[in-house]
């Protein structure tokens, strides 16, 4: 195969090189901004929302995803491609709109000649498009897009079927598309979520399967069941990993019956906890690559005003399934390419009320690794992007002991005390429960990239948030223990490179 950076400097046209080219000049105009990411795919300018289509084509992973440029109202299907799924080159604008009003969200589906992908085409229906060279650089719509066209319903109930962003794979007997989003009742206030399935032989003509699954199990009045991703995890489980207009990412694992179309759900689990559309995780694309590895990558919100470009990507995760089929989150193994310069810090015991700035681990774009032993404390953890004096700091901490009947260990990140800056929207910690033994160590790995915080503990929950620490200084990282003693230990920091050349 041709290597990545050769197969860029000819891409086949005077014009393809200048929008490549324009992608750079953005980034480099942008640079300044300290609240970039330095190894978190962000768009090369303007507005970007959900990630589409991840996929993994002749050995490249390519990322779309909805993208404003600059000048420009309609969305647009954006896309990036990497080697390694950490190391991301801007690529020309795949999917424009033209009959329908923007490319919204949807899938892809890789065959051994091709790659199919579905989206939603706003106020007219679901479409199709494929592309089969290297880079995936040139699309061909359907020529009889919609191929899933809107059709009348009634408002109440949503019958038969509303579209809305769709995925795609594909059975011994031909294509499946699914297509949520909801019924009986209104969006974000008492609907019931759905995601209808429809069947192709030929990718043009599609039949009304029926609903792949229509519950509120786990889910709350208003939530509907947007950007559907449906694929095998393992353990002869699938996941259905899906957007919440109300609650933002969240997934049902449970069983998929090929004889009857209805996938039957043994639990279901959040990825955000905290207010939508605020600072923290959005909407999901997901795929399995040539590895057998369920692979997802998130939106995440902001929660300032833009200054030129919105929205960051999460690191890549690798979804699986352990021997009791709970999920196992982490992210993935090329993460650690990454790493620069290493740190360590002694082992540290602490009393109630302590706090112990590390002085040799800080940053803004690193990655720290630590086991907890919380001991007798109340609430454990780090001080991060901390100032010298604490006038800023990002708190990330575990709650062990909940109340004895209804209580559940959390993990929390709170950005209150982030940024002294004015402009930014206000909100609560983002608090997700942590399913951890009453005598097991909590290990964390924190990547921490300028703006955006992930905390992955014991490989069972992921946290997000968006942080703008504004002082040049608030780099410090420090441990706390409050209401009994805890142990810290085995505390590692790496600098992260940055895959951006022009913030490196």
């Amino acid at each position: 195969m041709i290597a990545l950076d050769d197969q860029l400097k000819s891409l086949g046209s005077t014009e393809l090189d200048e929008e490549v080219a324009r992608w750079t000049a953005s980034r480099e105009r942008l640079s300044a901004d300290k609240h970039r990411p330095t190894f978190h795919f962000s768009p090369p300018e303007n507005f970007m929302n959900d990630p589409n289509g991840l996929c993994q084509w002749k050995g490249l992973y390519h990322l779309f995803y909805q993208f404003r440029a600059d000048g420009i109202d309609q969305v647009h299907w954006g896309h990036a491609v990497s080697e390694d799924l950490v190391r991301w080159k801007d690529l020309p604008v795949a999917l424009y709109p033209d009959q329908e009003n923007d490319c919204f969200s949807g899938q892809t589906l890789v065959e051994d000649d091709r790659v199919i992908a579905t989206y939603h085409g706003t106020q007219a229906g679901n479409a199709i498009a494929t592309a089969s060279d290297d880079l995936l650089i040139d699309w061909k719509k359907h020529p009889d897009n919609p191929v899933i066209p809107m059709v009348p319903l009634d408002e109440a109930t949503g019958a038969p079927y509303r579209v809305f962003d769709p995925c795609i794979w594909k059975e011994d007997d031909g294509y499946y598309a699914l297509s949520g989003v909801f019924k009986n009742g209104e969006r974000s206030v008492d609907c019931e979520g759905v995601d209808h399935l429809f069947h192709s032989t030929d990718l043009t003509n599609w039949d009304y399967v029926g609903e792949l699954i229509s519950t509120d199990y786990n889910t709350e009045p208003g939530e509907d069941y947007a950007v559907p991703n449906f694929w095998p995890i393992g353990n002869g489980k699938h996941m259905l990993l899906f957007f919440s207009h109300k609650r933002g990412g969240q997934y049902f694992v449970g069983d998929y019956d090929k004889s009857t179309h209805k996938f039957t759900s043994d639990y279901h689990g959040r990825l955000n906890n905290g207010p939508l559309a605020v600072g923290s995780l959005h909407a999901p694309s997901a795929t399995v690559d040539d590895s057998g590895r369920f692979l997802a990558i998130f939106n995440v919100k902001e929660s300032r005003e833009p200054q030129g470009w919105s929205d960051i990507m999460t690191l890549p995760t690798h979804l699986s399934l352990r021997e009791d089929n709970s999920l196992k989150i982490e992210p993935v193994a090329e993460m650690s390419s990454l790493r620069g310069e290493h740190s360590v810090a002694d082992d540290v015991t602490l009393g109630a009320g302590d706090e112990v700035v590390l002085e040799s681990i800080g940053g803004n774009a690193i990655e720290i690794s630590v086991t907890i032993d919380p001991g007798s404390a109340h609430e454990v953890g780090l001080n991060v992007l901390r100032s010298p004096d604490a006038e800023e700091t990002t708190r990330i901490s575990f709650f062990p002991k909940g109340h004895p009947r209804f209580g559940t260990a959390q993990l929390q990140i709170d950005g209150v005390n982030s940024s002294i800056r004015e402009d930014l929207i206000p909100r609560p910690a983002e608090v997700g429960p942590l399913d951890v033994g009453d005598d097991e160590n909590i290990e964390l790995r924190i990547f921490i990239d300028k703006s955006i915080i992930e905390v992955f503990a014991n490989e069972r929950q992921c946290l997000t948030l968006r942080a703008y620490p504004d002082r040049d200084d608030s780099t410090g990282v420090s441990v706390f223990a409050r209401g009994g003693t805890a142990k810290f230990s085995g505390i590692e920091a790496w600098q992260m490179e940055s895959v951006w050349p022009e913030l490196s």
